[in-house]
């Protein structure tokens, strides 16, 4: 039995299925690995998106990881039953939205961390940055094609294989990043920083766009560290997989 676990949280409009690259090594290093659906997204799609549902789902999510850790090491999309004692200890991974909603639930629900690593959420979005950001996640929808020609799109990003992975759960729908985005400009993520016990590291990729605030983050953080990966976009752990994932594993052993 292995007493590790890993909660890895996806960003918006994509699924649990974003961590396909990193969930067999994962499992051939021998941690659990729980990857829920945040509300409104992959087989939640018809749900809608609220901070209290995702804080849920997150929450779920790791107690079940806590659990199933007593358990012969597998892979659970879905959240299950949490464990009753709550022995075996999580580590939290969030990208982007994913990140940010790690940082509050890490914060404010009590749970049996090991640590929590952030890619690509390093910046505290307000009302008007929210709505900005928003209108460029939803821009592709607009491009020729609509969304049902986004694929090309994210090929040209991520490489056939990161694409496939963004897209096998499914792909959100447009309606589901404003209230994502509202719900994250509410937060203080700084001062819930601040209130996190175990060790957060800051994961970045060298041309990531929301790591402007990464020093400032880092710093709110009681044992906060920050790597600057010298590779790697918004969605390092699709655009450069392989290299990605064996950093991701080197912090958490660290961890």
């Amino acid at each position: 039995m292995s007493p590790h676990a890993v909660v890895l949280v996806h960003g918006t409009r994509t699924s649990a299925s974003q961590w396909d690259p990193q969930v067999p090594s994962l499992l051939a290093a021998g941690y659990t690995v729980v990857a829920p659906d945040l509300p409104g997204h992959g087989a939640r799609r018809t749900e809608p998106f609220t901070l209290a549902g995702a804080i849920d789902a997150i929450t779920a999510a790791v107690r079940t990881a806590a659990d199933l850790a007593r358990r012969p090491p597998g892979v659970q999309d879905q959240h299950g039953p949490p464990g009753a004692d709550g022995t075996a200890r999580v580590h939290l991974v969030g990208s982007s939205l994913g990140g940010m909603l790690a940082i509050h639930t890490a914060a404010t629900v009590s749970l049996p961390l090991a640590s929590l690593t952030v890619c690509g959420a390093a910046v505290q979005p307000g009302p008007w940055t929210a709505r900005l950001y928003g209108g460029l996640v939803t821009l592709s929808d607009r491009l020729p094609g609509g969304p049902d020609g986004s694929s090309s799109l994210f090929r040209l990003l991520l490489g056939r294989e990161g694409a496939r992975a963004y897209l096998r759960g499914g792909r959100a729908g447009a309606e589901v990043v404003g209230p994502a985005f509202r719900a994250v400009a509410s937060l203080d993520l700084r001062r819930d920083l601040g209130r996190i016990q175990v060790p957060v590291t800051f994961l970045h990729g060298r041309f990531d766009q929301l790591r402007i605030q990464e020093r400032a983050f880092t710093a709110a953080a009681r044992h906060g560290r920050l790597e600057v990966l010298p590779y790697g976009t918004h969605l390092v752990n699709l655009n450069r997989p392989e290299r990605f994932t064996a950093d991701l594993l080197r912090v958490l052993a660290r961890a």
